[in-house]
């Protein structure tokens, strides 16, 4: 009885030997296997944004909850996101890998999510062959053949054939989400704030639909020395009308330098401020 629990062990640890290396194949790092490279699609200024590294990549550990906000926090401190891996495999990516892809891609901050995700189950089949054996037979004797005599002597083989067996091994396997996004800090913006379109309820609360959001705001940038605000809706700049948040991207860096007068809506109030922009 205890021999067979053995070969049970033993068989069952081969085949999670063969999906280890199943899983391992083709993907000697998986950071750089599920990349999405976000950088190239930055235009050329912004690219020209990205300071030089100054430091090895540092690897900052949060949950799928606190990812998003852990990136927000970046980009308030002015970094900018060059890409990220999200994949499903088991505990086997190492923290190593995501610093090697994180040298590779230029990233100075990296924010790592792993987390439980499901266990796999199942048979598999684990196929065995017990060859034949093999007999010899010696033969020797006398033969008459006429007035002639003689002797003999010699040997034989025969084979039996040989037999296959199935063995049905059952496996559990634990898969983990992994996610994570590549960081990298930019020179002072001119501006120093993050722009969407109005959303829908804004809109009906306003009775308007041109404008540009405020979602964030770089610290220490001109836009927040002068005080604007994640929330704030901008209707003007630099004494033009805002329809979209592209048009205020299009008129930075005409106005790169100088000191303009933002007009933003704020709540029940319509603001009037001076904003210092950076070159």
């Amino acid at each position: 009885m205890n021999k067979d629990k053995g070969r049970q062990t033993f068989l069952q640890t081969l085949v999670l030997l063969a999906i280890g290396a199943g899983l391992l194949s083709g993907c000697a790092n998986p950071y750089t296997k599920f990349y999405q490279d976000y950088a190239g699609r930055m235009s050329i200024a912004r690219q020209q944004r990205l300071l030089p590294l100054s430091s090895p990549p540092q690897v900052i550990s949060v949950s799928a909850q606190r990812h998003r906000d852990e990136g927000q926090k970046l980009e308030e401190r002015g970094f900018v996101i060059l890409g990220e891996a999200a994949f499903v495999g088991d505990a086997g990516a190492t923290e190593q890998q995501m610093i090697e892809q994180a040298k590779k891609v230029g990233a100075e901050v990296v924010i790592h999510t792993f987390e439980y995700s499901h266990s796999e189950q199942g048979i598999m089949p684990l196929f065995s062959y017990q060859p034949g054996q093999t007999y010899t037979t010696h033969h020797s004797g006398s033969v008459v053949y006429g007035r002639s005599y003689g002797t003999y002597s010699g040997t034989s083989t025969a084979t039996t054939p040989g037999t296959y067996h199935t063995d049905y091994i059952p496996y559990q396997r634990q898969h983990y989400d992994y996610l994570a996004s590549f960081w990298r800090r930019t020179r002072p913006p001119i501006f120093g704030v993050t722009l969407n379109p109005l959303p829908d309820e804004l809109r009906t609360t306003l009775q308007r639909n041109s404008g540009a959001h405020v979602v964030l705001v770089v610290m220490d940038s001109p836009a927040f020395k002068a005080n604007i605000l994640k929330g704030d809706v901008i209707v003007q700049f630099a004494d033009k009308v805002v329809g979209s948040f592209q048009e205020i991207l299009d008129l930075l860096p005409s106005h790169a330098g100088q000191k303009v007068k933002v007009r933003a809506i704020r709540g029940a109030q319509t603001l009037d401020i001076d904003v210092q922009l950076n070159e």
